[in-house]
């Protein structure tokens, strides 16, 4: 065959590449593919097939498989600069006579720039080229352009090109679905369309409506995620990279994120992934759920995904948990000993056989500018005994065959299918064949199916949509919910049975998809099913069901706040407890005039609550408040106030007094400093007692503070902490004395409360050239804190004691080598993994969690890092790839105090900053001035006040899988 010829040509080549000292690299030599695959680890009874390499396809970023069983590959030699030049190609090979060789190579288009994402339908070829969603017609499919592309959607970001548009597959439901990563920023509209028309999207995934042109961004959060895929009960799941890798999709829901906040400062809490661990690295691609028909019954429903890192193809199952997943570890179905394979993207074709797509590179890593080979790439296949190639064209299909394609085993035709049937659109004959399958097939798989396919033709009827949300098939209830709620103005008698299903159905994946559906509705049409949600009890631990509940009424509680408190009479589950009072605050900040009456209702409700509602409603309202001054004092308050200050728990107490103190008491003022100076109290009721009167302003605590600060106790890091609010000269003195008396913790509470004004930053200067302060105590993130301040004497002072914070790519590399040098494997090995901890918690646990503990700053380290040379990269070069979340924001109050730090949330009222010590929220009102920094909050260099020894310690540290 012809691509068996190419393998010997295609070895110099690979050969040939050039070594990257820069980047982490496989270090054995490129094989030719047949050699790939022979090496390649695989369960009992499979193997892979070759199907194309080099030269005859390179850098395939995406395919796809259309209704002709054609792969339809997407090349990109762009990659990573974007847009590049207008030179890619999609290229069509085609196995024209069914033996699964795959001998017809050609070009549909030879111009693209920069793309990530492919999909065939609807009479032509989508493709994803930032900044352009485009379409190229063939209406014929003779995979010959009919015509020049159209732009469908612009506005697609760019900044992070292994994280803009990727991925592309048709949903369940008739849409284009596709996912982004976080560190890029896309704002998604029709050509021309104005700035307010259009949808902001980073990390999450979206969809777009090939026939009626909407496009909608389906559920957001998480990281880097690069494709998604649903079993056989329609239940979406994706991987993504560096944060956990597993997350069970659901539409409208907001998910942990890497990074940034989301565009709704509102959603108060996130869900979390449902993965059973981590391995060993963490970049991931490509989304495959096993639908076909040639595997055993134990891998069907399984989830397939890439690990570009380790060389492998996961799979893992899962099992249900409430509404939701929890993943498990199941096998992994390919292990390479070919360090440069890469596979992006498993797929499952008409025979049952999985394609791969692999980039083939010998640098796993985004971070690989300056090595540019781009001649490899390789196409595979998994096969076993079962599969047996066929040629196909579901074109040619009747409609009728086409609806009986709907109960195949192998899902490949039920998805082309059901897209053939949307494009042809709604016939009788066909509706009265997929009802008939919808009402009275025994499986409820296939009565989904159906059910997918008339909804996606438009055909699925007020009368079928009752009817199938009466089903015995708690799937078919829930996806006809779903389908009727799609357009945002399903009928009465469905809003009537919505309510009527949130009240009685027993399935929580039911009220999960319910509540889901909710978000579409009008705000004035939600209340009474919202009602119904929230009083089940049970789902009060419920993975998903207290979120999505929220995420649902946060905006009817914005528009009406009184009927909110109504809402939180009826809840019986804690989030909303919290939740909705904290909104009302936020509303009552914006507006005390449309809050007053619900701030009543508030007060109303406290005075009458048992202590564990009570606590929950006013942790909402402190939080809805956090770093505001004043609340305006609702009528009914002094009334509650009496009652809940005689509250059996003193928590509760505590937080009506910091309420109080908010709404303007005198008495509560006083009350507040009693705790603090009770040296009896609980320190955390002390804490809490301090974080409310610092808010206020309180320069009746000076003196306390400074007392406390001088002398050992619970209260000592809070107080140096808290120093940083007062403008006074002595602050600096006192630190500097009492300094070497302090624990490390304490100490960098005071250099950072030193680094919070110019005139305490001279101060500490000065003290460290009278050796006061050691000068090894100077670390990068504090001189990066010092340069923030923009004074020209301090940075003379850094560049005389500390050195260059941006170092040129000369002296990174420089450093690289010199560190190279005492980092061999043999070394690290024996080194000091315990001491390396606590260099790890003294260095980078400020920012950084690993095995559970540490900050929240900058992403969760999963352990594991073997690699010097990428350890080595990132530590050195943290700016080389920065994401705008990454970035340190430096803020500038009325009274001069400076706060860094990284935007951790922001509202109409308030900001606030992750910094090094804590979280601070800063009023908007109080800021002067509020500059991004474009460098990242991990300073270059992080290594340097260590030494040799110290270093290998925490590279041995940073090796290991579970805390030493």
């Amino acid at each position: 065959m012809r691509f068996r010829l190419l393998v010997c040509l295609s070895l110099p080549v690979l050969a040939s590449a050039q070594e990257d000292p820069d980047r982490p690299v496989a270090r054995t030599a490129a094989l030719v593919a047949e050699e790939t695959v022979a090496r390649m680890k695989l369960p009992a009874g499979f193997r892979v097939e070759v199907i194309a390499h080099e030269p005859e396809v390179v850098q395939p970023i995406a395919y796809t498989i259309d209704d002709r069983g054609r792969l339809w590959v997407l090349e990109c030699t762009n990659y990573p600069e974007s847009p590049g030049v207008a030179k890619d190609k999609v290229l069509v090979f085609e196995d024209a006579d069914g033996d699964g060789k795959f001998e017809k190579r050609s070009v549909f288009w030879d111009r693209a720039t920069f793309s990530s994402g492919i999909a065939v339908g609807f009479g032509g070829v989508w493709i994803g080229s930032p900044p352009n969603l485009l379409f190229i017609p063939d209406r014929d499919g003779d995979a010959v352009p009919d015509g020049e592309p159209e732009i469908v959607l612009d506005g697609w970001g760019a900044e992070d090109t292994h994280e803009t548009l990727n991925n592309f597959t048709w949903g369940p439901d008739g849409w284009l679905y596709g996912t982004q990563g976080v560190f890029t920023e896309s704002r998604v509209g029709k050509p021309g369309a104005a700035e307010a028309e259009r949808v902001p999207v980073n990390a999450g995934v979206w969809r777009y409506h090939p026939q009626r042109k909407v496009f909608e961004r389906w559920c957001e959060g998480v990281s880097n995620q690069w494709g998604m895929d649903w079993n056989d009960q329609g239940e979406a799941f994706f991987a993504a990279c560096v944060v956990p890798h597993m997350w069970h999709a659901v539409e409208g829901a907001h998910y942990t994120r890497q990074a940034g906040s989301h565009f709704n400062p509102h959603v108060y809490g996130d869900i979390r992934t449902i993965a059973w661990g981590r391995y060993e690295k963490a970049g991931y691609c490509g989304a495959m759920v096993y639908l076909g028909d040639a595997f055993p019954a134990e891998w069907r429903n399984n989830f397939f995904f890439h690990d570009v890192h380790m060389n492998r193809l996961r799979c893992e199952t899962f099992s249900r948990k409430g509404s939701g997943y929890r993943s498990s570890r199941k096998t992994d179905f390919i292990h390479s000993p070919d360090a440069w394979f890469r596979g992006l993207s498993p797929q499952y074709g008409p025979d049952g056989g999985v394609f791969i797509s692999d980039w083939y590179d010998k640098v796993p890593c985004h971070q690989q500018r300056a090595f540019t080979d781009r001649s490899n790439g390789r196409l595979y296949k998994i096969v076993n005994d079962a599969v047996k190639p066929k040629a196909v064209d579901l074109g040619k299909a009747s409609d009728m065959e086409l609806v009986e394609m709907q109960l195949h085993r192998n899902d490949w035709y039920v998805r082309h299918a059901r897209r053939l049937l949307q494009e042809r659109g709604a016939k009788p004959g066909t509706v009265a064949a997929l009802e008939k399958i919808l009402f009275e097939h025994p499986d409820d798989t296939r009565q989904l199916r159906a059910l997918w396919a008339l909804h996606g033709m438009g055909a699925l009827s007020e009368a079928a949509t009752l009817r199938a949300m009466s089903a015995s098939s708690e799937w078919v209830r829930g996806w006809a919910v779903t389908c009727a709620c799609e357009q945002g103005s399903p009928d009465e008698a469905i809003q009537v049975r919505m309510r009527k299903m949130a009240d009685e159905d027993e399935s929580p994946s039911v009220r999960l998809r319910i509540a889901s559906g909710l978000q579409k509705l009008p705000l004035v049409r939600r209340w009474p099913i919202l009602a119904a949600l929230v009083g089940h009890e049970g789902d009060d631990e419920d993975h998903n069901l207290p979120l999505m509940n929220w995420y649902a009424a946060e905006p009817a509680v914005a528009a009406d706040p009184v009927r909110g408190v109504e809402l939180i009479a009826a809840t019986r589950q804690g989030a909303l407890l919290e939740f909705v009072p904290r909104r009302i605050v936020a509303v009552a900040l914006e507006d005390s005039a449309k809050a007053s009456e619900a701030m009543n209702g508030l007060a109303r409700l406290l005075a009458d609550a048992d202590s564990a509602v009570r606590g929950d409603i006013l942790s909402g309202m402190l939080e809805g408040a956090k770093g505001q001054k004043r609340l305006p004092e609702p009528a009914a308050w002094p009334e509650a106030y009496k009652k809940i200050s005689s509250d059996s728990d003193e928590k509760v107490r505590t937080q009506a007094r910091e309420l109080a103190l908010l709404f303007g008491s005198s008495a509560a003022l006083e009350q507040l400093r009693a705790v603090l100076f009770n040296d009896k109290a609980v320190p955390e009721a002390r804490r809490e007692a301090l974080a409310a009167l610092i808010v206020q302003g309180d320069t009746t605590l000076l003196e306390p503070l400074l007392k406390l600060a001088g002398e050992a106790g619970p209260l000592r890091v809070d107080a140096l902490r808290a120093l940083a609010n007062y403008d006074e000269p002595r602050v600096s003195g006192i630190l500097i004395a009492v300094y070497p008396k302090l624990s490390p913790a304490e100490q960098t509470a005071a250099l950072t409360t030193l680094a919070a004004r110019p005139a305490g930053i001279s101060a500490m200067l000065a003290a460290i050239d009278a050796n006061a302060i050691p000068k090894k105590d100077l670390t990068p993130q504090l001189a990066r804190l010092i340069q923030g301040a923009k004074k020209p004497e301090f940075d003379q002072w850094l560049a005389a004691n500390f050195g260059t914070l941006q170092p040129t790519n000369a002296e990174r590399q420089t450093e690289i080598t010199r560190y190279g040098k005492f980092l061999g494997e043999e070394a690290i090995l024996h080194a000091d993994v315990k001491n390396g901890r606590e260099i790890f918690v003294r260095t980078c646990a400020a920012c950084h969690t690993m095995f559970g503990a540490g900050g929240k700053i900058g992403p969760e380290l999963p352990g594991s890092f073997k690699d010097v040379g990428y350890l080595l990269q990132n530590i050195l070069d943290p700016d080389a790839v920065i994401g705008r979340d990454y970035q340190q924001t430096f803020i500038t109050t009325k009274d001069g105090k400076i706060v860094a730090g990284v935007v951790a949330a922001e509202d109409g009222a308030s900001v606030t900053l992750r910094t090094l010590a804590e979280s601070v929220t800063v009023p908007k009102t109080e800021i002067t001035k509020r500059e991004l920094s474009p460098q990242s909050m991990m300073p270059a260099g992080l290594l340097s006040g260590l030494e040799e020894p110290e270093v290998r310690d925490l590279f041995l540290y940073l090796r290991q899988s579970k805390n030493p």
